[in-house]
């Protein structure tokens, strides 16, 4: 047996996490560490991670296999027991768990059949347990192993009862009394990426110690080794987790981050070819790994291709700076640098150009194409009524250029858009230090030149030096830590969904996501409704609507509104999150929300509406097409593309406009506290306007990005700070499909439809 010295040189050679999954390990009631699947069947939801374990032991002539494998909250395992002389029993399970109240409880069950060379037969039993855990520290534990049995056997009952007590990060104790009989201990600790287990027997017939020594590697695989008190190692395990372990890596790493593609707030696929674009989503959960794995302390985000909006990039600034904060270094590599590109970069210690790259710092503008001399010359006719002087999106099809009113707001916007964008890249880039009013005004006056070489843009510290990518490695080292390593290399890692091993005892709350991403159409308000309309049962305690949109159908818009209220008036806090556009039928639409959140540099308001037909009864006069109309009412044809509208039906939608205009501006009064009359002459009209601009005037309640609206969803609903998030995206993008035959026979349907739109597309075609 080990004596107490003996173990003390155990414990110091040799060490493991608490926290840390043991393959193989006791079958401790409190612990989750063989899945779940041989120990108590609670363990295996706690577990959360897919996995598969296989064990061999050898001891006294008798030798066990055994593995298995878990599915979420299924699993299934098999062990067979034998001596060589004729003793055989196997036994199979089939375990299935959940956990309530956040992560508070976990409740399994297990079905088991039983075969021995002692009888003839199959013994089925049903075995069940539970585990709790109060606090972050803390396990209870309750097995109950044949509590129902039916076969050749009589099984006896065998009840587990244990605890768990984490001692600081990589300490922990347990206890455990099996069959009311047997008391154990259990000691752990973690050291360097090794676990050690000690296992003693405090009271009753067993006097077995053993002692286990775990290790993971790969980041998603696991071996042990199990010494018994004869100091012979006469056991050992592999487990595999789908989820990646953060504490597997042995040594520091630099790792690539590609963000070669569009990253959107919904990544989009083409139907047939490779993935279009990265979720903002997926790029936040790679830095969770990053931010997690000790050995990732450099790390390169290559922004050669990228294209994000500043929506996106702010969120990218955000993460950057997290990982700069926990002491990590970040460059950013960039081969085109634009305003949202640096936008995002600036936030990192360090900026490699590629060096044949070329500098578009020229401010941000954008432009609209007029159409209706080109309509005039076919002959047809764009009927668009409105409710807004400043609703400009009617514009290209009744005018030949933009208004004085449409020209003044949209310019004051883009203004203001770019005094955000050269404030941060002026503060990132040292202007705390040298003065942010002269940095600004360096880079103010580096936008007038057309085309910025890569060596003009580093005398002007825009940037910190040019090299190809495969230099950058060496590059960091030195800058860094002064280390002269000329053949360094990287690891790239690219953003995924696979999931970062979480071994956290904490509660966590789940937050639904919703994403309204685009145009607001009939699509996205029946995708969207069907999933607020399931939310109560979800378990979601809060609901976080993230907007990037120009808005689209007036009353998809306010069909989505209502939803938003209910599932408010139902008790689950809604918070909105403007990314880097909530205009026209996207901002009503975040007025449904308890919370509005904006970017300083958000696109916000554009309240009004507008709505119309074309008409082509001029084209078909020209191309000899002559319709005949049959109707039972003088209006039956009123939407009808081969004629006009008469004065009367113009005055009739014209009215149909008011009025939702008057329920626009009465929404927007409700959600922000704004007189509605002040709403309509001091921001309404289709003005637009920045974020930080509309919180001045009231129109958002906060600025910040996805971290602040999670934080106050958290206070919202009353989720601790102990607690942790898990974020549950309710609806995704859709890949772009050939459309079938019966889509193009709609699409021609509903065109003989009046359309009315609470839109502002004439800030889609904004450029940097």
């Amino acid at each position: 047996m080990f004596t107490m010295n003996k173990f003390a040189v155990a414990i110091l050679a040799v060490s493991s996490a608490v926290f840390a999954y043991l393959p193989g390990e006791s079958r401790f009631v409190s612990l989750e560490g063989d899945h779940g699947l041989f120990g108590n069947p609670a363990g295996l939801s706690a577990f959360d991670s897919w996995g598969a374990l296989g064990a061999y032991e050898y001891d006294d002539g008798l030798s066990t296999v055994s593995v298995g494998g878990n599915l979420n909250r299924w699993g299934a395992s098999f062990e067979n027991l034998q001596d060589g002389d004729g003793f055989d029993e196997s036994r199979w399970h089939l375990t299935h768990s959940r956990d309530l109240l956040d992560r508070y409880i976990f409740l399994g069950s297990r079905i088991s059949a039983f075969r021995s060379s002692a009888f003839r037969g199959t013994e089925w039993m049903y075995s069940m347990g539970a585990m709790i855990r109060p606090f972050r520290t803390l396990s209870l534990g309750y097995s109950c192993d044949n509590l129902l049995y039916v076969g050749p056997e009589s099984m006896e009952r065998v009840h587990n009862v244990g605890a768990t007590v984490r001692l600081g990060r990589n300490f922990g104790v347990s206890y455990d009394l099996e069959d009311w009989e047997e008391h154990r201990i259990l000691l752990e600790l973690e050291l360097y990426n090794f676990r050690v287990g000690f296992k003693m027997p405090v009271y009753g017939d067993d006097d077995e110690y053993t002692l286990t020594v775990s290790t993971s590697f790969g980041g998603y695989n696991d071996l042990s080794v199990k010494v018994f008190d004869d100091y012979l190692p006469k056991g050992g395990s592999w487990g595999f987790h789908r989820s990646r372990n953060p504490h597997a890596s042995l040594s520091a790493q630099i790792v690539r981050v590609p963000l070669d593609m569009q990253v959107s707030e919904v990544e989009e696929k083409f139907a047939f070819f490779r993935q279009n674009s990265i979720g903002i989503l997926k790029v936040r959960n790679l830095f969770e790994h990053l931010l997690n794995d000790p050995a990732c302390g450099l790390v390169i985000l290559d922004f050669s291709g990228y294209k994000g909006n500043l929506g996106i990039s702010g969120e990218i600034a955000r993460l950057i700076r997290r990982h700069r904060a926990r002491g990590g270094k970040t460059i950013a590599y960039v081969d085109d640098v634009r305003p949202s590109v640096l936008f995002a970069a600036s936030a990192a210690d360090r900026i490699v150009v590629e060096p044949s790259a070329h500098f578009a710092w020229r401010g941000i503008g954008g432009s609209s194409l007029f159409y209706k001399g080109l309509l005039d010359k076919l002959g047809v006719k764009v009927e668009f009524l409105r409710h807004g002087a400043y609703k400009s999106a009617v514009e290209p099809y009744v005018a030949d250029s933009m208004s004085k009113e449409a020209r003044g707001n949209i310019e004051g916007l883009y203004k203001d858009l770019w005094k955000v964008v050269n404030t941060t890249v002026a503060l990132n880039r040292g202007g705390a230090v040298r003065g942010v009013e002269h940095r600004m005004a360096q880079l103010d006056s580096l936008a007038e030149v057309p085309l910025v070489s890569a060596k003009h843009a580093i005398s002007a510290g825009l940037i910190d030096t040019a090299l190809y990518i495969d230099q950058v490695p060496a590059y960091a080292l030195k800058t860094f830590f002064d280390l002269d390593v000329p053949r360094a290399r990287f690891r790239t890692w690219t953003p995924g969904e696979r999931r970062m091993f979480d071994e956290s005892w904490a509660h966590r709350a789940e937050v639904a996501l919703l994403n309204i991403d685009g145009t607001i159409d009939n699509g996205m308000e029946h995708s969207v409704t069907e999933s607020l309309r399931k939310l109560a049962s979800s378990g979601a305690q809060a609901l976080l609507v993230r907007i990037s949109s120009p808005g689209g159908s007036a009353i998809a818009s306010d069909k989505i509104w209502h939803a938003l209220r209910n599932v408010s008036e139902q008790g689950i806090p809604v918070v909105a999150s403007i990314g880097s556009m909530g205009a026209s039928g996207a901002y009503y639409i975040a007025c449904g929300a308890d919370s509005i959140f904006a970017e300083s540099y958000s696109i916000v308001g554009s309240i009004g509406i507008y709505g119309g037909k074309v008409d082509l009864s001029g084209l078909m006069q020209k191309v000899g097409v002559r319709p005949e109309f049959v109707k039972t009412h003088g209006h039956s044809d009123a939407e009808s593309f081969s004629r006009p509208w008469t004065d009367e039906e113009k005055g009739a939608l014209q009215e149909y406009m008011d009025d939702f205009y008057e329920r626009f501006t009465g929404v927007v009064s409700k959600a922000t506290g704004i007189p509605q009359a002040k709403v309509d002459t001091a921001y309404g009209g289709g003005r637009v306007m920045a974020g930080y601009k509309a919180h001045e005037a009231g129109l958002v309640h906060e600025i910040g990005g996805l971290d602040d609206a999670l934080a106050a969803v958290r206070k919202m609903a009353g989720i601790g700070e102990s607690t942790d998030i898990e974020l549950v995206q309710i609806n995704t993008g859709s890949d772009f499909l050939v459309p079938s035959p019966q889509a193009l026979v709609d699409y021609v349907i509903d065109f003989e439809q009046t359309r009315f739109w609470a839109i502002a597309p004439e800030l889609l075609g904004e450029t940097n």
